[in-house]
């Protein structure tokens, strides 16, 4: 993303953005998207109408996703993301589940990302 046009201060902001941890970006992910779904219907549909005016943050969260889910996390972790982070109660209350649930949100993620590229 170009962002040499943009004013100091949005710069400065995406940068900031840019560089936070994986799970931090997975947190902002749930909590901008998921928290306050109705569910995964929402939750899609929300995704593509943010990647029709950029894909350049759900990009970073997919890839914040896959580093996550690939790097074993401290127990409840995961579940701690889903619960909380994401505000999604699951039959079974495990990371098991949770990391089901995160697995399906990165190929929601790269879906959408995919149709916005065309």
């Amino acid at each position: 993303m170009d962002t040499s046009g943009l004013p100091e201060s949005l710069r400065a902001r995406i940068a900031e953005r840019s560089a936070l941890p994986p799970i931090e970006k997975v947190r902002a992910l749930l909590h901008g998207y998921v928290h306050d779904s109705d569910g995964f219907d929402e939750v899609r549909e929300e995704l593509r109408d943010t990647a029709q005016t950029s894909t350049f943050y759900l990009e970073q969260y997919l890839t914040a996703l896959e580093t996550i889910l690939a790097e074993p996390q401290p127990e409840g972790t995961y579940l701690r993301l889903v619960a909380g982070d994401g505000n999604r109660g699951l039959d079974d209350p495990s990371d098991a589940e949770a990391i089901g649930y995160l697995r399906r949100l990165l190929e929601t993620l790269r879906t959408v990302i995919a149709e916005a590229h065309g």
